[in-house]
């Protein structure tokens, strides 16, 4: 006998299996959503956090205003890194940054960096690479003599000048060794060529007719860069490779925001 009323779905059936589909496309709908929304809210706290190191470090190493500055936070998850008080790593690239006479590129590699400005990072290490048409900035520091060329080659500084002996012009070739000490870069003469023959710094100045161009030629002239950079920071070492001169200073424990990051240094 028919009542007229409808039989429930018996477990197993379509109408049952189209219910547990509903229910799992439900929850990978509500999955995504969650999963979007973490991404959203990473993007927007490494935005932040980039923003807030980039100003500092903008102030700390005197970035001209309008310069590109990149920072990139590094070790995956910013919010995760968020709630353990500290970013892994940081690196920052700046195009163009200006030292005095001086103009090239600089770097930033930082480990361990506090979420409190008050508390020391791990590591901070700065390269300023200088290439080799910007380097006639530092031509009169490099001898007493109007400097023809200037190039950097095989770890030295390769100067050339043409000097007048007797109402002759005489070229000259003063190879240089860069080195930094106290904050100061330094330029120590490794080679003298006169006429493509070798002197040494003692010999070209008992030559007869040259002891006041090799006074001249002799006279260097040290580049103080800490002055330009903060008190934190200290001038490690200085290469030439691949026609750039590269200075690195390292600050490691320093705290971007102390008086030490805000503050310029000095040569002594």
């Amino acid at each position: 006998m028919s009542t007229g009323a409808a039989m429930p779905a018996a477990p197993g059936t379509g109408t049952g299996r189209a219910r547990r589909r509903r229910g799992l496309i439900a929850l990978a709908v509500v999955l995504v959503v969650l999963a979007l929304g973490t991404v959203v809210a990473d993007a927007a706290a490494r935005a932040y956090a980039e923003s807030q190191i980039r100003q500092k470090l903008v102030s700390a190493l005197g970035v001209a205003p309008g310069t590109p500055v990149s920072v990139d936070i590094g070790g995956g998850s910013v919010l995760l890194q968020a709630l353990g008080g500290r970013f892994d790593s940081l690196d920052v690239a700046i195009p163009k940054l200006s030292y005095g006479e001086l103009v090239g590129a600089a770097t930033v590699h930082a480990t361990s960096v506090p979420l409190d400005g008050s508390a020391p990072l791990g590591t901070l290490a700065v390269g300023y690479s200088v290439d080799e048409k910007n380097m006639t900035a530092l031509a009169s520091r490099l001898s007493g003599l109007p400097l023809d060329t200037i190039t950097l080659e095989s770890g030295r500084i390769v100067a050339t000048a043409t000097v007048r002996v007797l109402g002759f012009g005489i070229p000259i070739g003063l190879g240089l060794t860069p080195s930094v000490s106290n904050g100061q870069m330094v330029f120590t003469p490794s080679s003298i060529q006169v006429s493509g023959q070798t002197f040494t710094a003692q010999q070209l100045r008992t030559t007869p007719g040259f002891s006041q161009v090799a006074r001249a030629l002799l006279t260097q002239r040290s580049f103080c860069l800490a002055q330009y950079l903060p008190k934190a920071l200290t001038v490690t070492s200085v290469t030439v490779a691949d026609h750039r001169l590269t200075l690195s200073a390292s600050g490691d424990g320093a705290v971007l925001g102390g008086t030490d990051l805000t503050t310029k240094g000095g040569c002594s």
